[in-house]
């Protein structure tokens, strides 16, 4: 319990130290407004749908005619959430190299860090404390994000959330804390140990670059399936059997587009995420255990990446007096 004590005192007084200059406020606010944007304008567009149907619906039944002449379209709220999701994935993975970098420099902008580590504590407390804050924070802006959006989808959406639409979303906080958390560590970890912390955000954001933004872009971008609407084989109807021979054709090609895609953790977030809220058509309606199930080697990604850098940040050792120079 002694261990847990000095660990409780530096992540509380880095949260308060980050609530107090309202940098946590302002960072949490812009992803909140950006996601909230991006779900309007989806759910103006079903309001819009659940309305026609609502009218023509009402139409046939004034003139004794069946409802069975036109098709209910599918009212799936939480594909409103892509928009939101992909917020996450960009400015979220962001936002948490900021709070790492915060975290770090804090301290060796004060001056502070070389007289903090001459006090009774050992290195990997104080990072822990430093970890556990911004762990924190991330969980807590996560949580204020998502569920705004929850309550702002349940209201304009016209369809409404039930228990199971929560625990959905529930999840994808879960995951997506674990997810920032991945570029939180790498932030703090540049920082802390570069000579330089400007260099060390420039080497954060080169890393964001690489794994949020062009290899999943390249992966996309390779994947002829996305660059028709509905997809090339949907659009050709072409029989399921049909396509597997096909692809086989190309399975050396699929493999690089695949491993490519594999290496950045931001697309494996987005497969889960995309496949829990069924935003994917194939997961659209499908309970959450096959889901799972499906998503494990994903999850298992994500969460590797979050503990290897986790045990790097705690394993690496802190050197005060070179830090104090910077």
């Amino acid at each position: 319990m002694s261990n847990l004590t000095p660990i409780g005192i530096i992540a509380a007084k880095d949260i308060r130290d980050a609530l107090q200059d309202r940098f946590i406020l302002l960072v949490t606010g812009f992803l909140g407004l950006a996601a909230a944007v991006a779900l309007a304008t989806g759910a103006i567009a079903l309001r819009g749908d659940l309305a026609t149907y609502a009218a023509a619906k009402a139409t046939l039944l004034s003139i004794g005619k069946s409802v069975a002449a036109i098709k209910a379209p599918e009212f799936y709220p939480l594909r409103l959430l892509r928009g939101a999701i992909e917020q996450i994935e960009i400015i979220g993975a962001a936002i948490a190299i900021l709070i790492g970098y915060r975290a770090a420099a804090s301290e060796r902008g004060r001056q502070t860090l070389a007289l903090i580590l001459t006090r009774p504590l050992r290195n990997w407390q104080f990072v822990a404390g430093k970890m556990l804050a911004g762990f924190a924070l991330l969980a807590v802006g996560l949580a204020v994000v998502l569920a705004g959006l929850a309550l702002l989808l349940h209201l304009t959406s016209g369809v409404g959330l039930g228990g199971n639409d929560l625990l959905r979303i529930g999840l994808v906080w879960a995951v997506a804390l674990i997810y920032t958390a991945c570029f939180f560590l790498l932030g703090f970890v540049l920082t802390l140990h570069m000579r330089q912390p400007s260099h060390a955000l420039l080497a954060g954001f080169a890393v964001w670059l690489l794994l949020v933004l062009i290899a999943p872009q390249i992966g996309d971008t390779l994947d002829p399936d996305n660059q028709v609407a509905g997809g090339v084989f949907a659009q050709l109807h072409i029989a399921k059997p049909d396509q597997t021979e096909i692809m086989k054709r190309f399975a050396n090609f699929e493999s690089l587009r695949n491993g490519i895609e594999a290496g950045s953790v931001t697309k494996h977030f987005e497969r889960f995420s995309f496949a829990i809220l069924g935003i994917k058509p194939t997961y659209t309606g499908m309970a959450i255990t096959p889901i799972l199930t499906e998503m494990f080697g994903n999850l298992v990604w994500i969460f590797l990446t979050a503990l290897g850098l986790a045990s790097l940040a705690l394993a690496l050792p802190l050197n005060p007096n070179r830090l104090a120079k910077a």
